[in-house]
Order: C-alpha cells, then sequence, then structure tokens
C-alpha cells in the first residue's frame, strides 16, 4: 500500500497557499469579467478540472479591460516622461 505524502508546513506556506489564492483570483476574475454566460461557464469548468493548467492558459489568453489598458498607457507614458 501506497503512503499518502506527507505535507510539509513550508509547502503548504510556498507551494498550495499562493496556488489557493491564485485560483480564487482567477474565479472571482472570471466572474467578474462581464463575458457570455457559455464563455464563462467554460472558464470556470476548466479552472475548476485543470487548476493549474486552467488559471495559466485563462490568464495568458484573457483580453486586458479597458482600465487595464489605460493603466498601462499611463506607466508607460511616466516611464517616457522621465
Amino acid at each position: 500500500m501506497i503512503a499518502p505524502i506527507a505535507m510539509s508546513p513550508m509547502t503548504l506556506v510556498f507551494i498550495a497557499i499562493p496556488i489557493a489564492v491564485a485560483w480564487i483570483v482567477g474565479l472571482v476574475d472570471i466572474l467578474r469579467r462581464g463575458m457570455p454566460a457559455g464563455q464563462t461557464v467554460l472558464w470556470i469548468a476548466l479552472v475548476l478540472f485543470l487548476p493549474i493548467v486552467g488559471l495559466i492558459a485563462y490568464f495568458s489568453l484573457r483580453k486586458p479591460t479597458e482600465r487595464e489598458i489605460l493603466a498601462a498607457q499611463a506607466t508607460a507614458a511616466a516611464r517616457h516622461d522621465r
């Protein structure tokens, strides 16, 4: 019989908790995004069934909001003015 893998406190702090936080942030972002219902359901299913791969895919493929674009432009303009 294979013994279960014991999770040390350091593993929990440095791996499990950040992944859990990213997973929750991803789900909240999907729900707040305002995508069509079918697309939202698809992303939620992907993130629920393939948590790490789904999150990486979602954050890699999502389009930035207008607010994020404006913030990036303001940052670029501020750097250019230096």
